[in-house]
């Protein structure tokens, strides 16, 4: 255990910490001025939020990172027991979504957390692998450990969450050696599958592929399935240059997006900060993830490595999406966008993602 004294203070990286501080203030403000009737102070809550989860980040970089992870096939066991419990009655379905669990008092969504242990597990057997390029064997062991929480991620219909384990399990594979040829191949297939899926999506009536069709081929989607897009390009269009002002939205404040201090928090912050506002937070999240990647760069081990290049990973892929659907170029998928969504359990698993990454920076010279 590394003690805290003026080394932690001195190694600590306080750029990481400013920046995720200045993303999670400025989603409290645009949670104030989204706030929906009948919901009660939520920017309060997030306030709350907001210091558990720098809690959990503070004690996570307490204990020796290869410790937690030592420890990983036990969250791993957790997380997949508590998206067990999520398909049975203890689980509430949210806006069509089964990813809710709800234990007395608390409810919380598991596959935020899950996301986490998944990538601890699979740095900890990947970092153990010596043998570059992976074998056939190796890479099916990993795909397992993938593979079980995705489908129970699945089986809730969270398509974001579902896609969101993709983003580092590709990049975990990547930087632990795979095989050339393999990636050539499944790319082939992703391409030929998109390529057969176009047509079906395309006759589809069910409500994914009418999101799909509501961006890509809004001719062929229902009006209901357009709504929330066009009031999205709306909310962000009209914000101009320096926006219309902190809490003088309409597209928010009026509900005409719905699910705004969520999944659309970005619209509100682009209609109310305008350009100046969305480039500051996009800079952030750039720069924060381009510090994650310093500290993997920097890490002291391959565990280290591919432990903060995997949450670097997933942290994009949140980003662009939650971005990109904001601004019509990717459907609808209802995923947070981090620190700046209103939830407790986004916040909180992103401060323990983040105290994980900056564990591993304060251990960059021990051996």
């Amino acid at each position: 255990m590394l003690n805290i004294d003026r080394r932690y203070f001195a190694d600590f990286d306080w750029t990481l910490l400013g920046l995720a501080l200045m993303l999670a203030g400025f989603g409290v403000v645009m949670i104030s001025s989204a706030q929906p009737p009948g919901l009660g102070p939520l920017w309060q809550k997030q306030i709350i939020n907001i210091g558990i989860g720098l809690a959990i980040m503070a004690v996570t970089t307490l204990v020796d990172y290869r410790k937690i992870l030592g420890s990983a096939h036990i969250l791993y066991g957790l997380g997949l027991t508590l998206l067990v419990l999520v398909l049975t009655p203890l689980g509430r379905a949210v806006n069509g979504n089964r990813n809710w669990l709800d234990l007395g008092p608390f409810g919380f969504q598991p596959s935020e957390f899950a996301k986490i242990f998944t990538i601890m597990l699979l740095a900890r057997y990947l970092a153990g692998v010596r043998q570059k390029p992976l074998d056939l064997q190796t890479t099916v062991r990993a795909g397992l450990i993938w593979v079980a929480p995705v489908v129970l991620v699945f089986l809730g219909n969270d398509t974001g969450s579902t896609l969101s384990f993709i983003s580092f399990l590709v990049v975990l594979l990547f930087l632990a050696g795979v095989r050339w040829s393999w990636v050539a191949a499944a790319a082939a297939a992703a391409v030929l599958l998109l390529a057969l899926a176009v047509p079906q999506i395309k006759s589809g009536k069910d409500y994914k592929t009418e999101r799909i069709k509501a961006v890509y081929w809004p001719e062929l989607a229902g009006k209901q399935y357009r709504y929330q897009n066009e009031q999205a390009e709306i909310a962000v269009g009209s914000g101009g240059i320096f926006g219309k002002g902190i809490h003088s939205g309409t597209q928010g404040a009026l509900g005409f997006v719905p699910e705004v201090h969520t999944d659309f928090i970005f619209a509100v912050a682009a209609e109310e900060t305008g350009f100046v506002g969305s480039i500051f937070a996009l800079t952030c999240y750039l720069l924060m993830i381009t510090r994650l990647l310093q500290i993997a760069r920097q890490a002291r081990d391959r565990s280290g490595l591919l432990l903060v290049t995997g949450i670097a990973a997933l942290f994009f892929y949140h980003v662009m999406v939650s971005v990109g659907m904001v601004v019509r170029l990717l459907p609808i998928m209802g995923i947070p966008l981090p620190l700046m969504s209103y939830g407790g359990s986004s916040v909180m698993a992103t401060f323990f993602a983040l105290g994980l990454a900056l564990n591993v920076r304060l251990r960059r010279f021990v051996n």
